[in-house]
C-alpha cells in the first residue's frame, strides 16, 4: 500500500472516530479496570486525567518524561498509553518510536498528545505506530469515550 494510500486511510479513519465521538456525546462511559500509563510533563495535565480516568474505574500510572515512560512501560505493561508530545530529556515521538521497536512493548496502544493541531503531528503519529492523535486540551467526555474505544478495540484484537 502507497503512502499516500495509508495517509488517507488514516485520515478517513481519524475522521470516523471524531464523528462516533461527538455523536455518542450523551452516552454514559462504562466503568474499567485498565491500566493507563499518562506520559505528560505538565503536572496539571496528568492531575486532570488521572482524575477523569480513576473516576471512571481505570487503574493509572504516570511519567513525566519519555525516558521514565519507557520504563514504566516496561515495567507496567499498562493496557493503553496516553503519551504527551513536547517533553524534556526524550519527547513523545521518540518515546513512540522506542515502545513500537521493542517485542515486551509493541503491542501497547499508544495515543500521542499535541497542544497543536498539526496534520504533520497525525502523519508522525500514524508512521510511528500510534493508534490515534488528540489535541489538548482535551475534555473528560472526548477523553473517556476515546479510551473506552480504543480498550475494546485492542482487547476485541487480542481474542480473535
Amino acid at each position: 500500500m502507497s503512502l499516500i494510500s495509508r495517509l488517507s486511510n488514516f485520515f478517513s479513519s481519524s475522521k470516523k472516530i471524531e464523528k462516533d465521538l461527538s455523536s455518542k456525546q450523551n452516552e454514559p462511559v462504562l466503568s474499567n479496570d485498565a491500566t493507563i500509563l499518562i506520559v505528560d510533563d505538565s503536572k496539571t495535565q496528568v492531575a486532570a486525567c488521572r482524575k477523569w480516568l480513576g473516576d471512571a474505574g481505570y487503574h493509572t500510572i504516570t511519567a513525566f518524561d519519555g525516558k521514565e515512560g519507557i520504563l514504566k512501560a516496561r515495567e507496567e505493561q499498562p493496557d493503553l498509553i496516553l503519551m504527551d508530545i513536547v517533553m524534556p530529556n526524550l519527547n513523545g515521538f521518540q518515546a513512540t518510536r522506542y515502545l513500537k521497536r521493542q517485542t515486551t512493548t509493541k503491542h501497547i496502544p499508544i495515543v500521542l498528545i499535541s497542544g497543536e493541531e498539526q496534520s504533520s503531528g497525525r502523519i508522525w503519529a500514524k508512521k510511528l505506530g500510534a493508534c490515534c492523535f488528540m489535541v489538548k486540551p482535551m475534555s473528560r467526555d472526548k477523553l473517556l469515550r476515546l479510551t473506552q474505544r480504543i480498550l475494546e478495540h485492542y482487547s476485541t484484537s487480542k481474542s480473535t
